[in-house]
């Protein structure tokens, strides 16, 4: 799986940043908040939400799914 990034603007110091990590040869789908330090860089947080590529369409179905209740609601 080729190396992949996405950030998405949390606040004006946070964003969460969804990836791609190998890891002895298995691919992960890598959720993480990263936050700007005094050097203005960003450090990711200690908290990860990290699971298996192959659960990718599971996981995306689920928030789809999750995604039209909250519209309902709205």
């Amino acid at each position: 799986m080729d190396k992949f990034s996405k950030d998405i603007q949390k606040r004006q110091n946070c964003i969460i940043r969804i990836g791609t990590v190998d890891v002895v040869g298995h691919s992960f789908i890598e959720i993480r908040q990263y936050y700007i330090d005094k050097d203005e860089n960003f450090i990711p947080s200690k908290k990860v939400i990290s699971f298996r590529a192959e659960l990718l369409d599971e996981m995306i179905a689920g928030l789809n799914e999750l995604k039209q209740r909250i519209g309902k609601r709205m």
